[in-house]
């Protein structure tokens, strides 16, 4: 609706776009079914700042496009700013440290807080070591409950969910379309701050 209020206007437009998507095969077919969460948990506190707190992880089990098999998926807490890297299917940690580097911390600087799930590239003492070095504390999901990480879950459920629609038929080009992906998802309006993660994450 935001976007499409910039450049036109008809009466009872936003009934307009809800028959739209409500009838749109495409959409219903790929849309992401979110539940109700069982059980209480306690909220993590509210960042201060942009890049004072991310959430990192990792869509795997997917056909080699390009030499790659991985994407990493980091979102800023405070913007919602989602950054989609790129990675080989047997990224290591050294290797994910690099490209974390690269794609975050050069253009953001270095968070005062990760939050991710136990993957093993991020659970080794290494990388464990050399982010307390660097004055950022590493936070860990439990177990069995990846809605400790729900900020990035729900990323990758919109990420996957465009991926669907727009790859070719033998799943081999979705490489091509990250950089798409990332521009389209921070442009979107957020209900909560009726504001684009784009427009928080540069904001002075």
């Amino acid at each position: 609706m935001a976007l499409l209020e910039t450049s036109y206007f008809w009466p009872h437009i936003k009934d307009s776009v809800e028959l739209y998507v409500k009838t749109c095969f495409v959409c219903q077919q790929d849309k992401v079914e979110n539940r109700q969460v069982a059980g209480l948990l306690e909220p993590l506190p509210v960042p201060q700042r942009p890049w004072n707190s991310i959430t990192l992880d990792f869509i795997s089990a997917l056909p080699k496009s390009e030499g790659y098999g991985l994407i990493m998926v980091v979102v800023n807490r405070f913007s919602k700013y989602g950054t989609f890297i790129i990675c080989p299917k047997d990224c290591t940690t050294e290797e994910a440290t690099r490209l974390f580097f690269k794609n975050i911390v050069k253009h953001w600087g270095l968070p005062r807080s990760i939050i991710s799930d136990r993957d093993p590239r991020f659970t080794g003492r290494l990388l464990t070591e050399l982010f307390k070095l660097l004055g950022t504390e590493l936070n860990f999901s439990t177990s069995f409950h990846p809605q400790t990480d729900g900020q990035t879950e729900r990323v990758n459920n919109l990420l996957e969910c465009y991926l669907w629609h727009f790859v070719s038929a033998n799943q081999r080009d979705w490489a091509k379309l990250l950089d798409v992906a990332q521009f389209s998802y921070n442009l979107q309006r957020s209900e909560a701050t009726d504001r684009s993660p784009f427009e928080l994450a540069t904001e002075k």
